[in-house]
Parts: C-alpha cells; sequence; structure tokens
C-alpha cells in the first residue's frame, strides 16, 4: 500500500521543461475540503501542486468525495510545457491500496 499524499506537506518528483526553464518541486497545493490526513488535506485526482502540475493517478479502491485517492509514486501530468511526473512523498502511517 502506498502513502496518501497530503496538501503542504508533501510535493511532486519535480520537473523541467524542454525551454530553459529552471527544475522545480513543488508542494501540492490544492485537495479535500472536508477529508484530512494527519491534518491536512487530502490530495485526489485533478488536485493540483502550487506551479500547477495536476495528480492524475491514484488507488483503485480508496475515494475522497468519491475521487480516487493520490499516493507517493503515483503519477502527475505535467503543465505547459512541463513534462509530468510523480508525488514524491506521503503520510509515514496513512496508507491507500489499490
Amino acid at each position: 500500500m502506498a502513502e496518501v499524499t497530503r496538501v503542504g506537506t508533501d510535493s511532486h518528483v519535480g520537473h523541467a521543461s524542454p525551454t530553459p526553464n529552471p527544475f522545480h518541486q513543488t508542494a501540492y497545493a490544492e485537495g479535500s475540503a472536508n477529508v484530512f490526513t494527519n491534518g491536512a488535506k487530502t490530495v485526489r485526482i485533478g488536485d493540483k501542486t502550487s506551479c500547477g502540475d495536476p495528480a492524475t493517478a491514484g488507488s483503485s479502491t480508496v475515494f475522497v468525495n468519491g475521487i480516487k485517492v493520490h499516493r507517493k509514486g503515483d503519477a502527475t501530468g505535467g503543465h505547459g510545457s512541463w513534462v509530468p511526473n510523480s508525488s514524491a512523498s506521503g503520510s509515514s502511517d496513512v496508507f491507500a491500496g489499490g
């Protein structure tokens, strides 16, 4: 089972752009308004990092507000010319299978 990703605490792996933009790694900025993991909003598919990288993969069996939960290692979609990557971290004691 993978670690559940949280707003403000966890980040994506980071990415660079094919254009001469600097590499960056940012924290998740969006999540559920009413479901929390370790006191932080729980990230779901469609929620974004502060740079705009959207969560695009998640648990096939665990949902928050009807949306798949995003976990450490789950894919992100990239944005603009920035390439997709994945969640780099998650809760050390809350896990989601699937």
